[in-house]
């Protein structure tokens, strides 16, 4: 005969949260948190583009905040770039060797 306390604990670990199984609510701030650093960069970029093109004089609080976003965005997309270049030449080199 089971016992009743390991009947229990089995169905609470089914219901244990699941890593590979995500829920709606961490599928959709993930999918937010991704989109919305390139989207304001992008809108950012092409602010900036319309001041110089119409010559508008535009606050120099926003054009600092604007290049530093976009500045942030680029260097830090190129830093991980050359870190997982770096990782990965290591990783052939101890294949190889």
């Amino acid at each position: 005969m089971q016992n009743p306390t390991n009947s229990i604990n089995s169905s609470n670990s089914s219901n244990s949260k699941n890593p590979s199984n995500p829920n709606l609510v961490e599928v959709f701030t993930n999918f937010f948190r991704a989109a919305t650093r390139p989207a304001v960069t992008i809108i950012f970029a092409a602010v900036i583009a319309q001041v110089v093109i119409d010559g508008i004089a535009a606050p120099q609080w926003f054009l600092t905040l604007a290049s530093g976003c976009i500045l942030w965005w680029f260097g830090d997309r190129t830093v991980q770039h050359i870190k997982e270049k770096h990782v990965l030449e290591r990783s052939e080199g101890k294949e190889q060797g």
